[in-house]
């Protein structure tokens, strides 16, 4: 079996992303863990032995970390926590709360 590099996986969240239109969402591919943290921010990281996926929330605290032997879980956490950052700002924004940052996906 054919071994897969972090670049390729990179690229397929890149995809899913594109895909999704949330380019404008706050995400990290592989940064590590304290490169280019903000708030409110989904992350995935090669750890060894796996994948780490989580959250950040205010001052870039750490909420939930979640890891995983293999890539194909991983990146399906990492986009649905994704999809719930969105979702849950454009339900905030629809009842007339506050988002948790600016973002065109949800700012009218």
């Amino acid at each position: 079996m054919r071994s897969v590099g972090v670049e390729e996986y990179r690229g397929i969240l890149e995809d899913d992303i594109q895909i999704l239109a949330y380019g404008d969402s706050r995400y990290s591919i592989f940064a590590g863990e304290d490169v280019n943290r903000q708030e409110y921010q989904v992350r995935i990281e090669r750890v060894e032995g796996g994948f780490e996926v989580y959250t950040t929330r205010d001052r870039a605290s750490i909420k939930g970390k979640y890891t995983f032997e293999n890539f194909e879980a991983a990146r399906n956490k990492f986009i649905r926590l994704l999809k719930l950052m969105v979702l849950s700002n454009q339900e905030a924004v629809k009842e007339g709360e506050r988002p948790v940052y600016s973002s065109p996906l949800w700012d009218k």
